[in-house]
């Protein structure tokens, strides 16, 4: 399951569904990341995977710690295994939950970062059809098929432009993380190149506002506004999920709400709730300046 830690006051889950590596959620909270890992930032279950693939997993809040992840056979980003190899993240079973970083056979002719993808046997079989550096990120679990993203070095420049390294996994204890650079995106259009892939919040930055990238959506059927969510790919495209103290008639954790635009003003939130207001997201770069989300005012 991939998570990521919520420290926006208006964004609760910024976990998603990482499908390929493992993962999945469910609407209970509960999360495996994968694509789509799944982590869940503090509903009754789980996180996102971008994994958007499916298990459940554990919950877990902005308070959350994690040991070291354990150490693989090979690095992710550097990719020094045999010629006909590639190091990639493995599971035992199909629990979309990593094991172990190591060296798997690689395919004869590969799929290049930003094309289809497929993976052999099951999600987290590390055998799939992308290049070296890069894995399968899932988007249809059943036929295993998805998109090709390249693996990064955490705090290093080696994305393409306009994209962003995110590390999946992060807040599990005694998991390996994947890094990934995730196409950035604008949650107002929901602008993704892949079909059916949504624009949801990144890692948040220590002032507690984030950026967005595209991930796979969910493996279930998407949250509607004020629908309970624990995941930040769980919500429809044009939603996110937010705290339930920023929202009326909330009973979860948190729940979904729209995205707004700040230019536009208040109007559209207010025929969600007349309670509602447009609020800054404050996002750090200026392509986002106008993304603002329907929320009750502090």
């Amino acid at each position: 399951m991939l998570r990521w830690l919520a420290l926006n006051p208006i964004v609760l889950a910024t976990a998603v569904l990482l499908g390929g590596c493992g993962g999945g959620g469910s609407g209970d909270g509960n999360a495996t990341s994968g694509d789509g890992s799944t982590t869940s930032t503090g509903g009754s279950g789980g996180t996102s995977t971008s994994s958007t693939t499916g298990s459940d997993a554990t919950a877990a809040d902005s308070s959350s710690t994690t040991a070291d992840p354990p150490e693989g056979e090979c690095v992710l980003w550097a990719d020094e295994c045999g010629p006909d190899q590639k190091c990639a993240p493995w599971s035992l079973e199909d629990d979309q939950i990593p094991d172990s970083i190591r060296c798997c056979a690689a395919s004869d002719d590969p799929d290049l970062a930003g094309e289809p993808c497929t993976m052999q046997e099951y999600n987290g079989s590390c055998l799939d059809s992308c290049e070296r550096g890069a894995t399968c990120v899932l988007d249809d679990q059943e036929g295993l098929t998805g998109q090709c993203r390249l693996y990064c070095q955490p705090g290093g420049n080696d994305c393409p432009p306009d994209e962003t390294c995110k590390t999946f996994f992060e807040l599990l204890n005694d998991v390996p993380t994947v890094p990934l650079c995730m196409e950035q995106c604008d949650p107002l259009v929901q602008d993704c190149s892949v079909p059916g892939w949504v624009c949801i919040p990144d890692s948040p930055t220590q002032a507690g506002q984030s950026g967005f990238i595209c991930v796979a959506p969910p493996p279930d059927e998407p949250y509607a506004y004020g629908d309970p969510c624990a995941l930040a790919n769980q919500c429809d495209a044009g939603l996110v999920c937010v705290v339930a103290d920023r929202l009326p008639s909330c009973s979860f954790t948190s729940c979904c709400t729209s995205y707004c635009s700040l230019s536009e003003g208040d109007a559209g939130c207010m025929a969600l709730d007349p309670n509602l207001r447009c609020i800054d997201w404050m996002a750090p770069d200026p392509a986002w300046e106008d993304v603002g989300v329907c929320a009750l005012p502090e």
